[in-house]
């Protein structure tokens, strides 16, 4: 009587879960393509992307010191601006190319996304396993608010580029490999 109610109540609680899981998945398969850009905000993407970086850098390099310090050394009113829109322009054009649609979106793209972003997943966690040992072990932590801002920023940062990366790389060898056949 006992294992009879407890197998009941998982049966149960198995059934709903499962309704919870179809429903989410038609959800998703119905939001899947509300999220995504058109394709010409791919190409806005990648022109944004190294023109914020290569600013940024510059300016934080002091290579464009005559532009953001004035005569006594001093940051001016343009150092501020031009380091907030510089990086958010890179910050806009990560996300216009990640969050793109291909020109012919499928299912099958979607599985090449969703593959990507359980790899880009798998290795985040990897990265954040090997730098906590390091830590660990060789007693090195981020110096301060400045080092600890720049693991996590670098650590979300390779999230994303290494999504990209393994989405397109695999688009084009997939892409490449249908043309070889059909030739």
């Amino acid at each position: 009587m006992i294992i009879c109610k407890f197998v009941n109540k998982y049966v149960i609680l198995y059934v709903n879960l499962t309704l919870h899981t179809e429903n989410l998945l038609t959800f998703i398969k119905k939001m899947k393509t509300a999220i995504l850009l058109p394709y010409y905000f791919k190409k806005i993407g990648i022109i944004l992307i190294p023109f914020g970086l290569i600013i940024w850098c510059l300016t934080q390099l002091g290579y464009l010191n005559d532009v953001v310090r004035n005569q006594n050394g001093h940051a001016n009113s343009l150092y501020s601006p031009i380091l907030i829109i510089s990086f958010f322009s890179f910050l806009i054009g990560f996300y216009f190319l990640v969050f793109v649609k291909e020109k012919q979106e499928d299912e099958f793209i979607t599985n090449i996304r969703l593959l990507s972003f359980q790899r880009a997943s798998f290795l985040q966690f990897v990265y954040f396993f090997l730098a906590f040992l390091f830590m660990l072990l060789f007693k090195k932590e981020p110096s301060v608010d400045a080092g600890l801002e720049m693991f996590l920023i670098i650590s979300i940062l390779s999230f994303w580029l290494f999504y990209v990366l393994h989405f397109n790389i695999s688009l084009f060898l997939i892409k490449k490999k249908a043309n070889e056949e059909q030739s």
